[in-house]
């Protein structure tokens, strides 16, 4: 019985010793108004050396896997119009379509415009966010007339949380928080091994607490997130239009948070300046289990974007 209690007390006081270790980390790179523990996963590398990592890598081309943590190659057209720039995640990026099946490829043909896809599968508008921040970005890309984010609700839940769809996406990892009435990249705790079950289930379960507890303040943290992409933007780029393409489906794994694009939200975002175009404003059809790849993967297939593409880009010739 004393061995238990000593064990007990132990155990105790390395908590408070390893709790104490990280408030102390957390409270010195963040704002301090932040709950200090949230989701995170250990690796050594940061948003920056991941980023020059993806882009050191070269552009990804017509294979028809997922697996590379790349940029899928720009698709170039010879004319005077100005281009065209995606953003998002891997709806965006193509995963497991060929070249010629994707979004950015098939816009490209039918607009006559070269077309930027700076998507990555995993991503979210926060990467969209972090591209249009730096000054590089903009030596990569010429000024395009269209900006666009291809938008699932899942995107709002990573904006709090990572890795609770993809256990092993270090590269996607990248938060902001509010901080001063600004978003602030949120600073990982940087070579500290936590154990896997401190990450992928003790953390994990206090993301999804700390996500359910900011459900009714998501849309104005989405909005703030595309409001500071958009004011990055037009400090290099003044009359560019900004399109959030949302894809509506009925039976995504990534379907949470189906309400964010409610019709008083999407109000909001047209006052912000931003262009709104739903699916279902393109086509009756339901993109549910007949334009997903397979019941076991609901990324869209090669028929769905042949469907909602040709519709979009009439819709963008008269913007």
């Amino acid at each position: 019985m004393k061995n238990l209690s000593v064990i007990i007390i132990n155990a105790v006081l390395l908590t408070i010793i390893f709790f104490s270790f990280e408030y102390y980390i957390y409270k010195k790179e963040n704002n301090p108004d932040v709950p200090f523990i949230h989701m995170t996963d250990y690796c050594s590398l940061t948003t920056d050396e991941i980023y020059k990592m993806i882009k050191d890598k070269g552009y990804y081309g017509s294979g028809n896997s997922q697996g590379p943590i790349q940029f899928r190659r720009p698709v170039y057209q010879n004319t005077n119009l100005k281009p065209v720039v995606i953003f998002g995640c891997s709806f965006a990026w193509g995963a497991r379509l060929y070249e010629h099946e994707t979004l950015h490829f098939i816009l490209s043909q039918l607009t006559g415009r070269t077309v930027y896809n700076r998507a990555v599968s995993g991503w979210g508008v926060q990467h969209m966010l972090y591209q249009l921040k730096r000054d590089d970005f903009y030596n990569d890309v010429p000024e395009p007339e269209f900006v666009i984010f291809v938008y699932i609700p899942n995107h709002v839940s990573r904006m709090y949380k990572y890795n609770a769809y993809c256990t092993a996406c270090d590269y996607n990892y990248l938060k902001y928080v509010n901080s001063f009435g600004k978003l602030k990249e949120e600073k990982r705790l940087q070579h500290i091994p936590y154990s896997g079950i401190y990450n992928n289930i003790i953390l994990r379960k206090i993301a999804e607490i700390q996500e359910a507890n900011f459900s009714n303040t998501a849309f104005s943290f989405l909005e703030k997130h595309f409001l500071e992409s958009k004011k990055e933007m037009e400090k290099h780029w003044k009359n560019v239009k900004f399109i959030i393409l949302d894809y509506e489906a009925t039976d995504l794994h990534f379907g949470m948070k189906r309400d964010i694009l409610n019709e008083k939200n999407i109000k909001k975002l047209e006052k912000d300046g931003f262009i709104i175009i739903k699916t279902s404003q393109l086509t009756d059809e339901k993109l549910d289990t007949g334009y997903c790849l397979d019941e076991n993967d609901n990324h869209p297939n090669a028929k769905a974007w042949a469907l909602i593409t040709p519709l979009f880009a009439e819709k963008l010739k008269k913007l």
